[in-house]
């Protein structure tokens, strides 16, 4: 498939706005352009059928960027190359993503850029309360690879048998492979993935885990020279949301 084919020569990308101007410009541009990570996770980001690379998280970004007057490029990679490539200072920065400790060591977090909400999926039927001391000793459950979620649900010792590397694989594993009991996903995320995949949400019954809202990072070592670009840029968040 073509997606698939992109994100395995991890191509780079020039978005452009609505009126079709390229984002990305060419190496006249001073200063450089603001590299940024990404992964495909619509409908935060993800290549569309005129294979432009659009969504939520994108379209703040690029406002943000655009009312600064910063030229960018957006490199799309699986989600745990990018965080990887964060923390050794190949890209400036990536997103979206939750807030987690261990990434304000090495990156700068900006205000929210999107809303997502952690949910557990369950099939209608099923009686299992994932709130439970006894849901989490014996129910095996999945979440996607690289994301804040899974991580919370293996530290806190779930049962853990899933992890796919996007939500809409996470959901394909879910309903195709009878392994788990239970996803923990990002609500936006699922619901565009019940949609592709053309499952009826009737046919899940939801419990919400807890308000995990979306944010860009950018590299301590991109912020050397510039100190002052997280607060510039959280400046225009309101206008871009």
């Amino acid at each position: 498939m073509y997606q698939f084919r992109v994100l395995a020569i991890c191509s780079l990308l020039a978005i452009t706005g609505p009126g079709g101007e390229v984002a990305a410009h060419g190496p006249e541009s001073l200063p450089l352009p603001v590299r940024l990570g990404t992964h495909d996770q619509a409908p935060y980001g993800s290549y569309q059928a005129d294979k432009s690379f659009d969504g939520v998280a994108v379209r703040v970004v690029s406002c943000v960027l655009k009312r600064m007057g910063r030229s960018y490029a957006v490199e799309v990679y699986p989600w745990a190359r990018v965080q990887l490539m964060a923390e050794r200072g190949e890209v400036d920065g990536f997103f979206p993503a939750t807030l987690r400790p261990e990434r304000l060591v090495w990156a700068q977090a900006t205000d929210v850029i999107a809303d997502q909400k952690w949910v557990w999926y369950l099939p209608a039927a099923s009686k299992l309360d994932p709130l439970s001391a006894d849901f989490k000793a014996t129910a095996r459950v999945g979440a996607h690879l690289g994301s804040n979620r899974l991580k919370m649900i293996e530290e806190q010792k779930y049962q853990v048998v899933l992890r796919p590397a996007s939500d809409d694989m996470l959901l394909r594993a879910f309903v195709r492979g009878g392994r788990a009991d239970a996803i923990l996903g990002g609500d936006l995320a699922i619901a565009m993935a019940m949609k592709e995949q053309g499952l009826d949400p009737k046919s899940f019954r939801t419990v919400l885990a807890q308000d995990s809202p979306l944010h860009a990072y950018f590299g301590r070592k991109f912020l050397l020279s510039e100190p002052d670009f997280v607060v510039r840029f959280n400046a225009h968040v309101p206008f871009c949301r």
